[in-house]
């Protein structure tokens, strides 16, 4: 009866049914000095100058960093959600999601920006204790935002295509999504913290190189794409930032790994680890889980050794390889430009390819 009865919940109803942590719980001094003004705050633009600020020097991810600073040519289209829309009728936010949708991607086509955030502000967001009624809300946004992909999954990898156009015509490019939200704080997922309450990042590396040779700040792909690999290597390994602990919840390969899983002596790996697939939407286990992280065991089941790093690339991947599109684009007419044609796809605990018997 209970999924019954949730299937037909409102968002409004979802909210007011998610078990809360204490109203004392502390999320650390950067996300509590925000949480004490930025759910009465009113004005669209002050709040994305606070996530602007606080995203440039409390998270790991490079490229999240640049642009929020709006340096080499990478920027965000930002899309606030706060009380009243939330508590608004679930057809008008459907409504909503989907203008911003097109907006952020008409922005992309003209190279103002390569990357997309969906910011729900709430309280009762922001305080929602770890837990399957969070996961299930999480699912329910991210299904408002993405209907083509209806129902979400938790422990699934979705895509969203970006489109671009440059002299030789209009491409999509492919770019991850992901799920932050304030709760993250001290538990395994802690790097997907974020304050005021729930946020989705669309980002799509490929798309920025394109957007940053043609605008003058690479000299060719070559120069851009050995930069953009550079920012995705600083990037693991960089977490924790207020952690008692300092913990990072992804960390470099102890030894280098080719594509298939095997020592190698020479280059970068191919590979770095974490707690889960950092290319999930949903991790289920990890959002669902309060505990808190005091150190990382090498036994614990959620650690994941496959996280990719050699995509950063120009290689010509086949149409049915999961990093089909990222570096390079797949040429669309205008009437697909809003399309998303990437399919969500499962994953393995182990490397991405495997060696073929001779």
């Amino acid at each position: 009866m209970r999924c019954l009865v949730g299937a037909f919940m409102n968002l409004q109803q979802r909210i007011n049914k998610l078990p809360q942590l204490s109203s004392s719980f502390s999320f650390g001094k950067d996300i509590d000095n925000i949480h004490s003004f930025i759910f009465n705050e009113t004005s669209k633009d002050k709040i994305e100058d606070l996530l602007r600020k606080w995203v440039s020097g409390n998270q790991p991810c490079v490229f999240g960093k640049l642009a929020s600073k709006k340096i080499k040519g990478l920027d965000f289209h930002l899309s606030i959600v706060n009380s009243p829309q939330l508590y608004n009728d679930d057809g008008h936010l459907f409504d909503f999601l989907r203008n911003e949708r097109v907006r952020f991607k008409e922005r992309a086509r003209r190279g103002e920006v390569s990357a997309h955030l969906i910011y729900f502000i709430h309280p009762q967001l922001a305080f929602a204790r770890p837990s399957e009624e969070l996961v299930d809300i999480q699912k329910y946004i991210c299904s408002l935002h993405m209907p083509e992909c209806y129902p979400i999954k938790e422990d699934v990898i979705y895509t969203e295509s970006v489109p671009f156009q440059d002299k030789d015509g209009l491409k999509i490019y492919k770019a991850g999504v992901n799920v932050f939200y304030s709760s993250a704080h001290r538990t395994r997922n802690h790097d997907r913290r974020i304050p005021g309450g729930i946020l989705i990042s669309v980002n799509a590396p490929g798309h920025f190189m394109r957007l940053a040779i043609e605008k003058g700040f690479y000299k060719d792909q070559e120069q851009a794409l050995a930069d953009i690999r550079n920012m995705t290597i600083q990037s693991v390994g960089k977490g924790g930032y207020s952690h008692p602990e300092g913990i990072s919840t992804t960390w470099h390969s102890e030894s280098n790994l080719d594509r298939f899983g095997c020592p190698v002596h020479t280059g970068n790996s191919s590979y770095y680890s974490g707690f889960y697939h950092t290319d999930v939407l949903i991790p289920g286990e990890l959002t669902k889980d309060e505990r808190l992280l005091h150190e990382i065991e090498n036994s614990d089941p959620m650690i994941f050794n496959w996280n990719v790093l050699f995509y950063v690339s120009l290689e010509e991947f086949p149409i049915d390889d999961p990093y089909y599109g990222e570096f390079i684009g797949i040429p669309v007419d205008d009437a697909s430009m809003f399309f998303n044609s990437f399919q969500p796809r499962k994953f393995e605990n182990k490397p991405l390819y495997e060696k073929e018997d001779d």
